[in-house]
């Protein structure tokens, strides 16, 4: 014996191009399409269950993104302010007499502080 049933494949092309109600109507009349229906239902609602999940996870992982530029941010300022003490330390012009005076090492006058003489 012949198996003369076929399967309905209407199901996407009632879906985009049918009203609600003529959607509904094939649904309810058609054992293929309404079991397509159910699987999707299934479908959407475990992806209504999986995005608070999903969402808080791309929240922690942004967040994580801000917290590692901050920390980047902090380090970047920390060498920054490291190497100008060290240029300071290396090159600390005292100009508290004349024999500190970085300028009359230099073989120029200078004045009783130690400042160019002009």
């Amino acid at each position: 014996m012949q198996n003369d049933k076929r399967k309905c494949n209407n199901y996407e092309a009632c879906f985009i191009f049918q009203d609600e109600e003529a959607f509904n109507y094939h649904i309810a009349n058609c054992e293929d399409c309404r079991k397509e229906h159910e699987k999707y239902l299934k479908i959407s609602a475990l992806l209504k269950e999986a995005a608070p999940v999903y969402l808080n996870k791309l929240k922690k992982k942004k967040s994580n993104n801000y917290k590692k530029l901050a920390c980047c941010f902090i380090a970047f300022l920390a060498l920054v302010s490291f190497s100008g003490m060290k240029i300071y330390e290396e090159n600390n012009f005292k100009v508290n007499s004349l024999y500190d005076s970085y300028i009359s090492t230099m073989g120029l006058p200078t004045d009783d502080y130690g400042f160019l003489e002009i």
